[in-house]
C-alpha cells in the first residue's frame, strides 16, 4: 500500500459546556474541475497524505476542518476489499453491515438505523459519484473505485437529505487521456472466484472512454442439507454463498477548455443465498447447539437474495472566468430486489416460517452547485432534487402446519382464560388472596390457574397431536357431543378415533366454536401467505449557502445554512390470507387486513459553522457546531396514519490534523451529539400479537466521543497506523413490547464502546527485481451487545453472542519493475475466530426458533494481475 493509501481522519470525547465555547463548523465549497495544485502537494516532503472529495471539493485531508476518513484504490486493492464492509476497519466511528445486501445498514458513531420499512430511511446518507443513493441501492461493490471516503457528523448543510449522522462518499475513477487497463483474477478458499478488468481509452483528442466489469462469487460456509419437497426447481442454497456481478461504462467529453459533459452507465446484478440464519434452537440442525458445524437445515421455500440494478448519471461542469463555476448532476436509478430468507432455521415443517421482501423502485436525483472564488471569499451556493417512487411487498410464508401451531397457541390461551373463570368462580374471586384463603399460603392465583390448566392436560403443543387433541376435547367436555353427532354415543372418544375420523372432529368444534381456524391435518402441507402491500412517493429538495471567509493566513471562518423539505405519500394494502381460498372463513393470523393510505411532510433548517487555525503547514486545529436532520416516514409492516418523528442532531466538535517530528500524522477530534427521535427497528409483539414484527420506535441518545488516527512513517519503507475510538452514550427509549412480548419499561441506559482499534502495517522494502508490499491490518472490537435495551432472554442464552471480535489479515504482493505483473498472496481471519455476528428472533418467543448469522472461518488466496 502507498503511502497515500493509509486511512484518515476520526473523533474524541468533550464535554458539551467547553465545545460550546468553541467557534463551530461548515466546510467550505470548490468545484472538482478547478485547479486543487496547491492542496495536492504534500505537506511534508517526506510524507504524501490523502487528497478527497467528501466535501465537495478536491482538497488535502489534512487541510480539511472536519472529521473525515479515506480508504483510496491502493488500500481496497491490498487489503482484497470489494464492499463497504471490507473497509470499514480503517475509519474508526464507521461500520458496514452487509449481512443483508439489500438492507445493509450503516452505523456511525453507534447509531444505526437499518431497516426492511421502504417507508424509512437511514441516518447517514450513501453517495456514489455524486449521486444520493437510497436504501437496497447503497451497497454496491468495488469495481474500478479511486477511494470511499467517509465524513462523521451531521452533514446536512452540504448532502442535505438523511445525513443526520454522516455520509459515506464513493468515487470511481472517471475517464483521462491515457490508453491503460488490467486485467485480475483471484483465487481463494471457498472456491472464491474473482474476476476484473478495466480499460481507458482516448477516442480522440477531447473525447474519452472508461469501462470495467468485476464478477465475485464464493461457496457458502455451512452446507445445506435441507432437501423440502416444495422447493420446486429453485436451488437451494448453502449458507453464506455469494455470487455478484458489476459493470460501469463511463464517457468523458472535454467540450472545451473550461466545459466538461461526462455519462456513466452502472449495471449490477446480484443473486445468492439469502440472508444467513443458523439455528440455534432445540429445533434445529443438531439441536442448535453447535452453531459453527458445517451443516445447517434451511427449508425455505425458493430462497434467494437478488437485486437487479441500473443508473446512468450526467455531469456537465463549467467554469466562466476565474471566479464564477458551476456543476450540474443528473441520475436515474432503478432497481429490483427480491429477498426470500429463512426466519426460524430449521427444517421442522410446524414452525416453517419465512419471509420475503420483494422491491420495485426507481429515484431521480439532481444538483446544480454554483461557486465563487476569490482571495478571501469561498463560496458555493445551489439546490438539489430527489423523487423516489417506492413499491414493495413483504410476504409472510407460513405452512399450515405453522398456522395450526399457532392457532394451537391461541386455543391454549383461550382455555386458559376459560379455567382461570372456573377458579374465580370456585373460590370466590381472581386474587392473590382469594388464592392463599383456598388453598394455602403463598399460592397466587396465576399459580393455581397453572395448575388446574396443567392437571387437565394443557397446554397443547399442536393441535394435529392426536394424543393432545383427544385430551383437550375429553377435559373440555365436547367428547360426548363429538361421539353422538359421530354416531357412536357412549363410545369414550380416543386418539385412535381421531386419527381415523382425520378432520372430522375439528371441523365439528370449528363448528360449535365458530372458529374457522380450527382446521384438521389434511391441510398439512399447504401454504399459508399473508402479504403487506406497501407503495410510496417520496420528494425532497433543498437549497443551500456555504461561504468560507479567510480572515487571514491563518484563520479561517466558514458559515452554511441549508433548507430542506420532504413529502412523502404512502400506502398499505393487506389482502386476507391466500388459506381463505382453501378454507373459507380464516381471518388472517399476522396483519390483519387494512386498505390505508397516508402522507406527511417536514422540512427543517440545518447549518454549520467552523473555524479553523492553521498554526503551521503542519498542524491545524479545527472547532464546529453543525445541525442535522432525516426526515420522518412510515412504518411499513404497522399501518397508521400517523408518520414516526423526523431525527435532528446537532454536534459539537474539536480537532487536531498534523505532523509531528516530522513523521507522524495524526487526526485526532472530539465531539458530544445530541440525537433526538432516533427511529431504531426493534422486533415487537404487543398484546393480541401472535408474531413479532419489525417496529419503529423514537429514542433519543447523547453522545461523546474521542476518534483518532495516528499513522507512523517509521522508514522510507515501514509504516506503522492505529485507528480508534472511545465513545460513550446515554440511550433514552421509550416503553415498547420486545420480540418475546415482554413490556420493557422506558429506561435510561450507559454503553461504552472501549477498546476498538484497528492497526495497520505497511513495509515495501527495496528490492532488486520489482516491488515488494506487505500489508497486514489487526482488528479488535469489544463486544456490547449486553447493553442493547429491552435485550431478550434468548439472546442472553447464547454465549457466543456475547464475545469480543477479532481478525488478523495480511496481503503480501509483488509487481513487476515495468508495473505490468503483480501477483498477490492473502489471508484473511488469519488465526480461524468464529463469531455470532447477530441473533434475530421473530419467530423465537411463539416458535422457539432463534437463529443467527455467523462468519467465514480463514481465507486464504491468490490475485494475479496484468496492467497494460
Amino acid at each position: 500500500m502507498t503511502k497515500q493509501g493509509q486511512p484518515s481522519g476520526k473523533v474524541h470525547p468533550c464535554q458539551k459546556s467547553t465545545l460550546a465555547t468553541a467557534i463551530i463548523a461548515a466546510l467550505s465549497f470548490t468545484p472538482l474541475w478547478l485547479s486543487a495544485a496547491e492542496n495536492e502537494q504534500p505537506v511534508d516532503s517526506d510524507i504524501e497524505v490523502v487528497t478527497v472529495t467528501a466535501q465537495k471539493r478536491v482538497q488535502n485531508i489534512m487541510k480539511v476542518p472536519v472529521t473525515v476518513g479515506s480508504v483510496s484504490g491502493d488500500t481496497i486493492e491490498e487489503s482484497s476489499s470489494i464492499l463497504l464492509s471490507d473497509v470499514d476497519k480503517f475509519i474508526s466511528g464507521f461500520e458496514f453491515s452487509d449481512g443483508n445486501m439489500t438492507q445493509a445498514g450503516i452505523t456511525m458513531r453507534g447509531i444505526s438505523s437499518p431497516n426492511i420499512s421502504v417507508g424509512g430511511d437511514p441516518s447517514s446518507a450513501t453517495f456514489y459519484d455524486d449521486v444520493y443513493m437510497p436504501r437496497a441501492a447503497q451497497n454496491v461493490i468495488f469495481s474500478d473505485m479511486a477511494r470511499v471516503e467517509v465524513l462523521k457528523g451531521p452533514q446536512g448543510t452540504l448532502f442535505g437529505r438523511n445525513a443526520a449522522m454522516g455520509v459515506v462518499n464513493m468515487v470511481p475513477n472517471a475517464p483521462n487521456d491515457e490508453f491503460e487497463g488490467f486485467v485480475k483474477a483471484s483465487f481463494g478458499t471457498d472456491n472464491l472466484q474473482r474476476y476484473e478488468g478495466m480499460i481507458n481509452i482516448p477516442l480522440s483528442d477531447t473525447f474519452f472512454m472508461r469501462a470495467n466489469f468485476l464478477t465475485n462469487s464464493q461457496d457458502g460456509i455451512v452446507d445445506n442439507i435441507s432437501e423440502p419437497e416444495w422447493n420446486d426447481d429453485y436451488k437451494i442454497w448453502d449458507l453464506g454463498e455469494r455470487s455478484h456481478d458489476a459493470a460501469r461504462v463511463s464517457l468523458l467529453w472535454d467540450i472545451s477548455s473550461s466545459t466538461q459533459f461526462q455519462i456513466a452507465y452502472d449495471w449490477d446484478d446480484l443473486e445468492q443465498a439469502p440472508p444467513m440464519a443458523v439455528g440455534v434452537s432445540e429445533f434445529a440442525y443438531n439441536g442448535g447447539q453447535t452453531p459453527f458445524a458445517s451443516k445447517a437445515e434451511n427449508d425455505v421455500r425458493n430462497g434467494v437474495e437478488k437485486r437487479d440494478m441500473y443508473g446512468i448519471t450526467a455531469k456537465l461542469t463549467h467554469e466562466f472566468n476565474d471566479n464564477w463555476s458551476m456543476k450540474y448532476v443528473a441520475s436515474i436509478r432503478d432497481w429490483e430486489t427480491v429477498n426470500r430468507e429463512d426466519e426460524d432455521g430449521t427444517a421442522d415443517p410446524t414452525r416453517y416460517f419465512d419471509t420475503s421482501n420483494n422491491e420495485d423502485s426507481d429515484i431521480f436525483y439532481t444538483e446544480l452547485q454554483v461557486n465563487y472564488i476569490s482571495d478571501r471569499i469561498n463560496a458555493v451556493a445551489g439546490f438539489s432534487y430527489s423523487k423516489e417512487d417506492v413499491s414493495q411487498t413483504t410476504e409472510l410464508n407460513i405452512t399450515a402446519d405453522t398456522a395450526a401451531r399457532l392457532i394451537t397457541g391461541e386455543l391454549n390461551n383461550f382455555i386458559k382464560g376459560g379455567v382461570a373463570e372456573q377458579v374465580a368462580a370456585m373460590i370466590g374471586g381472581n386474587t392473590d388472596a382469594h388464592a392463599e384463603a383456598a388453598f394455602g399460603p403463598d399460592v397466587t392465583f396465576d399459580g393455581a390457574v397453572d395448575t388446574f390448566f396443567t392437571l387437565n392436560g394443557f397446554p397443547m403443543d399442536h393441535m394435529w397431536n392426536a394424543n393432545e387433541w383427544s385430551g383437550a376435547l375429553n377435559a373440555l367436555g365436547f367428547a360426548d357431543d363429538i361421539m353422538a353427532a359421530i354416531g357412536m354415543p357412549g363410545v369414550p372418544l380416543t386418539p385412535e378415533i381421531v386419527t381415523g375420523t382425520g378432520d372430522l372432529t375439528y371441523d365439528i368444534v370449528s363448528m360449535q366454536l365458530g372458529i374457522a381456524e380450527v382446521m384438521g391435518p389434511s391441510y398439512s402441507g399447504t401454504w399459508w401467505q399473508e402479504t403487506v402491500n406497501n407503495t410510496g412517493d417520496f420528494t425532497n429538495w433543498g437549497i443551500f449557502a456555504d461561504v468560507d471567509y479567510k480572515i487571514d493566513d491563518k484563520w479561517n471562518v466558514i458559515g452554511g445554512v441549508r433548507y430542506s423539505k420532504d413529502e412523502k405519500d404512502f400506502t398499505w394494502l393487506i389482502p386476507e390470507t391466500s388459506f381463505a381460498a382453501l378454507r373459507p372463513g380464516v381471518s388472517n393470523l399476522l396483519f390483519p387486513q387494512v386498505d390505508l393510505a397516508a402522507s406527511d411532510e417536514w422540512d427543517k433548517v440545518t447549518g454549520r459553522l467552523v473555524t479553523s487555525y492553521q498554526m503551521s503547514d503542519d498542524h491545524m486545529f479545527f472547532a464546529s457546531y453543525s445541525t442535522g436532520y432525516k426526515s420522518g416516514g412510515f412504518d411499513s409492516l404497522t399501518p397508521s396514519t400517523e408518520a414516526f418523528e423526523p431525527e435532528d442532531t446537532s454536534n459539537f466538535e474539536l480537532g487536531y490534523k498534523g505532523i509531528l517530528w516530522g513523521e507522524v500524522v495524526a487526526n485526532v477530534s472530539a465531539y458530544y451529539l445530541e440525537l433526538d427521535n432516533l427511529q431504531r427497528s426493534v422486533d415487537s409483539k404487543p398484546p393480541g400479537s401472535p408474531q413479532a414484527v419489525p417496529t419503529i420506535i423514537n429514542e433519543d441518545r447523547e453522545i461523546t466521543g474521542l476518534e483518532f488516527d495516528v499513522r507512523w512513517f517509521a522508514t522510507e519503507s515501514l509504516t506503522l497506523g492505529i485507528v480508534s475510538e472511545i465513545r460513550s452514550t446515554d440511550n433514552f427509549s421509550p416503553e415498547f413490547y420486545n420480540g418475546e412480548g415482554e413490556l420493557i419499561a422506558a429506561q435510561k441506559t450507559e454503553t461504552d464502546a472501549d477498546l476498538n482499534y484497528t492497526l495497520t502495517l505497511d513495509w515495501a522494502p527495496d528490492f532488486e527485481y520489482g516491488m515488494i508490499n506487505l500489508h497486514i491490518d489487526y482488528v479488535y472490537l469489544e463486544n456490547t451487545n449486553e447493553d442493547e435495551p429491552g435485550i431478550e432472554d434468548y439472546k442472553l442464552a447464547i454465549p457466543e453472542y456475547f464475545d469480543d471480535y477479532s481478525l488478523l489479515n495480511a496481503r503480501l504482493s509483488w509487481t513487476s519493475d515495468d508495473d505490468m505483473f503483480e501477483v498477490g498472496l492473502w489471508g484473511k481471519n488469519l488465526f480461524d475466530e468464529r463469531y455470532m455476528l447477530s441473533v434475530g428472533g421473530l419467530t423465537a418467543d411463539v416458535l422457539g426458533t432463534p437463529f443467527g448469522r455467523i462468519n467465514r472461518g480463514i481465507e486464504t488466496g491468490i490475485d494475479l494481475k496484468y496492467n497494460f
